[in-house]
């Protein structure tokens, strides 16, 4: 059972693994059972008046210090939340944002993205919130394996100056093409209760939880969780690494016999402030296999409701468990229940993020769930490009819940530009990047500890062991050569030193070139 504390001591990017030939997710739902496609969505909300109604409700400013944003409200719902929309606004202008408040209704997606594009310009917005029945987009595509999927995308509202194409079945009300500039310009968070319950109910207390998260006094562990089933275990440890660079103390299971439901049920027990899940899923729930993948067991999504898992954020790595429009969605009911949950980053189709570090660093530096969304977006175009195997994988993602929020806090005391763990620990590392044949290490440690310094490569592989041994207080500079077990130099890449300090591991970074 790997299960250990990941302690990242400063908050530096690591490069992701190459993460070609990731096993894909795929729909693990009850036989019979199936996406609900558009048609079926359609069907339950018709676009009765095409026409987009809006009334701006309130204007806040800020004083500078941070953007514009939006909150926009469906028109049914607004009178029941007024209170808690107001309190929302206030405490984002005591955040420095000016806030536009909206009531809307009817409407297209396109009407809706065209209102968004208004706002961008006009007002400078860098993100929205949905609250209620927002119009949903659909798009379409020959998924992996070949079979058309349909699904909710947000990106649409997210990209607002490139095209949106529709040509496979051309006026069937799904785009299949996008095209021009395609990088988002603002980032939107959805809270929308799809099956789940009464929507007054269920918004009330997300927003009752979301202004005690704001004020202090919904106060989690700084701690994550990993929880990666069998699929994906070659990139379990770069997974858990990357989220470590938000929380320095991250737990992570991987074991193909360890990460079962049972298990799982435990560990949302334990109170933390992140969970990221890796499971085949559907919107009903997670499959976890055992017994060499030939038996499955089950966490159903209406258990993130029952159990009242103490956490605030979720990564949902999970096919279509954020599929919004589908009743009872799991990823609606992380962040619907009682007491805790507060916002996921999930995927509406079969695909999911991946690169997640171009997500997780900016969370680190105290940047919003919104803005490192939007961040991770304009990495994956700029950095990794936007191809269609990336399409598949991505074109799904959405936010829920508040996309203002801060996972390291927006009142603590501790600053959140930087990790202050050093000090709680005792124990301080630096290493000299990039390296070439040799690398360079100076430990500091303020009393005798028993200290284990191994190296991995990006797949979490061991490569060699580098000291083992008791150090006494003080400074250590330690080098070593860049070889493995029989005195062959490394290759060129990205590896991971690995130090184990009195129950804790710390990991570090290394670019190794030529």
């Amino acid at each position: 059972m790997h299960r250990m504390s990941v302690l990242i001591l400063m908050a530096i990017p690591l490069f992701s693994a190459a993460q070609d030939g990731v096993t894909r997710l795929r729909w693990a739902g009850p036989a019979g059972t199936h996406p609900g496609t558009y048609e079926e969505w359609l069907a339950g909300h018709p676009f009765t008046d095409t026409e987009f109604h809006y009334t701006l409700d309130r204007v806040v400013h800020g004083d500078g210090r941070t953007g514009a944003v939006a909150i926009l409200t469906e028109y049914n719902l607004a009178p029941y939340l007024a209170n808690e929309i107001e309190e929302l606004s206030d405490n984002l202008q005591d955040e420095g944002y000016t806030v536009y408040v909206y009531q809307t209704a009817g409407g297209t997606p396109e009407a809706l993205r065209e209102f968004l594009q208004d706002l961008y310009y006009s007002d400078s917005i860098e993100g929205a919130l949905f609250v209620g029945n927002l119009p949903v987009a659909w798009f379409e595509v020959y998924d992996f394996g070949g079979a058309l999927a349909n699904f909710p995308i947000d990106l649409f509202y997210m990209d607002l100056d490139g095209t949106w194409l529709d040509t496979i079945n051309t006026g069937n009300g799904k785009y299949d093409g996008h095209t021009g500039p395609i990088k988002p310009e603002i980032y939107i968070g959805r809270l929308t209760t799809t099956g789940i319950g009464i929507d007054t109910v269920l918004l009330k207390n997300y927003f009752r939880k979301d202004r005690d998260y704001r004020d202090g006094s919904l106060n989690l562990p700084r701690s994550a969780l990993v929880f990666v089933d069998d699929d994906w275990i070659p990139w379990a440890w770069q997974w858990a690494a990357d989220v470590s660079l938000l929380f320095a103390d991250t737990t992570f299971f991987w074991q193909p016999e360890t990460t079962r439901a049972s298990f799982y049920r435990q560990q949302l027990d334990t109170a933390q402030t992140w969970i990221s899940v890796f499971a085949h899923s559907w919107p009903g729930g997670h499959q976890f296999s055992f017994n060499n993948g030939n038996q499955y067991d089950y966490y159903l999504s209406t258990e993130y409701t029952s159990q009242n898992p103490p956490a605030s954020f979720y990564n949902f790595f999970a096919c279509s468990f954020s599929r919004y429009t589908d009743n009872g969605y799991g990823g609606g009911r992380a962040i619907f229940n009682e007491n805790y949950g507060l916002g996921a980053i999930g995927s509406t189709k079969t695909g999911s993020m991946l690169d997640f570090n171009y997500f997780y660093e900016p969370l680190g530096q105290g940047r919003t769930l919104g803005q490192a969304f939007k961040y991770w977006f304009d990495c994956i175009y700029d950095s990794v490009g936007m191809n269609f195997d990336r399409l598949c994988w991505h074109y799904g993602m959405t936010l829920l819940g508040d996309p203002f929020l801060k996972p390291l806090g927006h009142t603590t005391h501790i600053s959140e530009n930087e990790y202050e763990t050093n000090a709680i620990h005792g124990i301080e590392i630096s290493v000299n990047n990039p390296v070439s044949e040799h690398a360079r290490l100076i430990l500091n440690l303020d009393r005798a500890q028993e200290t284990r310094i191994a190296l991995y490569d990006c797949l979490g592989r061991h490569v060699t062991e580098l000291f083992s041994g008791t150090l006494d207080p003080g400074s250590h500079p330690l080098s070593f050569d860049m070889v493995n077990t029989r005195g062959m130099p490394l290759p060129a890449g990205i590896y991971m030193l690995r130090a184990t300090i009195a129950g804790h591991i710390a990991i570090r970074k290394l670019v190794k070139v030529n």
